[in-house]
């Protein structure tokens, strides 16, 4: 645990019964701490003195239990459809009607993936994200047929919170409250809307330390709950078994329930990320657990419902990968006082194979790869003599080889060097033991992954995913892609949210590239991540990406269009808004003040007046980003005590956030 960096507190809290030697300390917090918390008994807990963090997407595990409290009453049929509970829901896209209250718990449903317009706040908690959602769904098209497969699905969990508030007439707020609060008894456990500027929320810092305001997530259901690492883990302890102080028996086990025996598919069950982890179910031990990251705050939290553990581990800073090794390893010291050791699976033996079966070739060709939601990637498969396979990996930024050997086991494992630099005879395997192997299905052509993303000093995390697709040539007339190939290299500039909005710190500014290798498509980068873009006309952009997991979590269409000034623009499926550019004015002597004439005001930095710093008289709902010739934030006026005096670097851009009809005022 010392080796994790850069973080802000982390609190870590184990709720259990009959693991002895649990000392009676409460959690030690650290500010820039690089160490967890000492075990606390449930016996001695008062939650005295503890942060309040944001448990992030275990929040996803509160929103199922409320509606499986519904379930046990009646007054909710989880094989319903949506629209039963939610009359106003509706998508661009007739199977929206198929769409049950179970596949929202599962990930099932086929939606895009999550809504993201004002859905973190700085010091601000609006519900227009909230009260807009189905607005913007509204507008979607799914990615599969509901209930085809599971891919992490924010939105999901936020419709199950207006299915709560629909068929209870309370906000959802209250109903944590009073129904999940109150029922097991912690009093640090609520939402953006009761724990507003609460003074035990735990202090944020910037990456170079500077004290942040709050930031509030607002996307309540998926991810806006707010607790103590010891109020997170007696809410996991309510699904021990024998526990129905929350839900029934029958309803937990449902939970805990991994939606399909695919072991290349997603784990979940409802709610839960792992149904079932394999390296305690290996060892006989029943342990269920969910993750989450917000911008500022991680979690993990772990239950083993069988031998009454719970663990919890919250952190600002870090990641919530991170927290769950954290957790495993608190876990496992508590299994191991109840006599129980768990063995680590060894790696796959690696028998290389010479010669590829004639059989592959069939899988040659591009593949949009991506493992578990992360960057996409364009990839060219080859078996070059079938002695090897060969895999060029093209992003927006630069190309990358790597190479794999035919294994006895059927599929192929990393090696660490690439043949063509070192020769086919030094046939050495990478040492983290990544294998990659294929399937060809109705639905098309993956490639699948396995093996261990490790994180030195705290371990390895196991995955098996579906991680690419074969995609082809997109036929698009010349016209068409002419008219594409103009914005390749051109820059846009969120400028939809509100002024408290922190997308602009981590989707501000997005880039176009033009992909060259294969014809029809366009790489969208957004703060170092790709996305993958299909043509689909002069006017629309669709993401090609069907994979089927969480590797096609969160996907994104794009339409290209004009604003009422005629500046030219992009909208996202996300439900953001871009601004080219080139369209924006410069920001030099002549300008006295600035007045928000919608959300945001860009500027480009003259050269007659950078590097000499502006004073600013600045309206009280307002902000102020800064940023530098490389696209990068380096004033924000979210740093407490930032002070008016903003720096004008070279190059750099300038943008005023605030409400309609703001102004700022320019001292020089």
């Amino acid at each position: 645990m010392k080796h994790i960096k850069n973080i802000a507190a982390l609190t870590a809290f184990l709720m259990l019964t009959g693991c002895g030697s649990t000392a009676a300390d409460k959690p030690v917090k650290t500010e820039k701490a690089d160490t967890a918390a000492k075990t606390v008994s449930a016996e001695k807990n008062t939650g005295d003195g503890e942060y309040i963090y944001c448990v992030s997407s275990v929040s996803k595990v509160y929103s199922t239990a409320a509606v499986m409290q519904l379930a046990d009453e009646g007054l909710v049929e989880l094989d319903a459809p949506v629209t039963e509970y939610i009359p106003g829901f509706k998508m661009a896209d007739e199977r929206y009607k198929d769409i049950t209250v179970r596949m929202l718990m599962d990930h099932t449903s086929g939606i895009m993936g999550s809504t993201r317009f004002n859905c973190e706040l700085y010091d601000d908690n609006d519900t227009y994200c909230h009260d807009h959602l189905l607005e913007n769904l509204a507008k979607q098209r799914l990615k599969a047929d509901p209930g085809k497969y599971a891919a992490y699905c924010n939105d999901g969990f936020d419709l199950l919170e207006l299915i709560v508030e629909n068929v209870t007439g309370m906000s959802y707020t209250d109903y944590v409250r009073e129904n999940i609060s109150d029922k097991i008894g912690v009093t640090d456990t609520g939402t953006p809307i009761d724990m507003f500027r609460n003074e035990k929320l735990v202090p944020s810092f910037s990456a170079n330390g500077l004290p942040l305001d709050t930031s509030y997530c607002m996307t309540i259901g998926g991810g806006g709950i707010y607790a103590t690492a010891s109020d997170t883990a007696k809410f996991g302890a309510a699904f021990f078994t024998g526990d129905d102080t929350l839900i029934s028996e029958s309803a937990k086990n449902a939970m805990a329930t991994r939606w399909n025996d695919n072991e290349y598919s997603d784990e979940n069950g409802l709610g839960w990320d792992y149904a079932e982890m394999l390296r305690y179910k290996q060892s006989g031990v029943k342990v269920v657990g969910k993750g989450g990251d917000v911008t500022m705050d991680h979690a993990f939290l772990l239950a083993a419902p069988d031998e009454h553990i719970s663990v919890a581990v919250l952190s600002n800073g870090g990641s919530s990968s991170y927290n769950d090794l954290v957790a495993q390893a608190l876990m496992d010291v508590c299994l191991q006082e109840k006599g129980i050791s768990i063995k680590e699976e060894e790696p796959p033996e690696c028998t290389i194979v010479d010669k590829i079966p004639d059989g592959f070739k069939a899988y040659e060709g591009w593949y949009l790869m991506n493992l578990m939601g992360g960057s996409d990637t364009l990839c060219r498969v080859t078996f070059p003599d079938n002695k090897y396979l060969h895999i060029e990996k093209i992003t927006s930024r630069k190309t990358e080889y790597t190479d794999y050997v035919y294994t006895a086991d059927g599929d192929f494992a990393e090696l660490a060097y690439e043949v063509e630099d070192s020769g086919f005879d030094k046939r050495l395997v990478g040492g983290g033991g990544s294998r990659l192997s294929f399937e060809m299905n109705e639905d098309g052509t993956f490639m699948k992954v396995s093996g261990g993303m490790t994180y030195p000093g705290l371990g390895s995390i196991n995955i098996k995913t579906y991680a690419g697709q074969m995609i082809e040539d997109n036929k698009v007339s010349e016209d068409v892609l002419e008219g594409i190939q103009a914005l390749d290299g051109k820059k846009f500039l969120l400028a939809s949210d509100k002024y408290s909005s922190s997308n602009y710190d981590a989707t501000a500014i997005a880039q176009f590239h033009v992909v060259g290798d294969l014809k029809g498509y366009v790489y969208l980068s957004v703060k170092g991540a790709d996305f993958l873009l299909k043509i689909a006309d002069s006017k629309h952009l669709v993401s090609p990406n069907h994979i089927p997991s969480s590797s096609s979590r969160d996907i994104m269409d794009i339409t290209i269009g004009n604003d009422e000034s005629g500046r030219q623009t992009i909208k996202t499926s996300f439900g953001i808004e871009y601004i080219m550019s080139d369209d924006i004015p410069a920001f030099d002597a002549s300008v006295k003040s600035v007045e928000i004439t919608d959300n945001a005001e860009w500027y480009t930095i003259s050269e007659s007046i950078a590097n000499t710093p502006v004073t600013l008289k600045r309206p009280e709902k307002s902000n102020v980003i800064v940023f530098n010739k490389f696209d990068e934030p380096i004033y924000t006026s979210h740093v407490r005590d930032a002070g008016d005096v903003i720096p004008m670097p070279q190059g750099g851009k300038v943008l005023f956030l605030g409400e309609k009809g703001d102004v700022f005022g320019i001292v020089r």
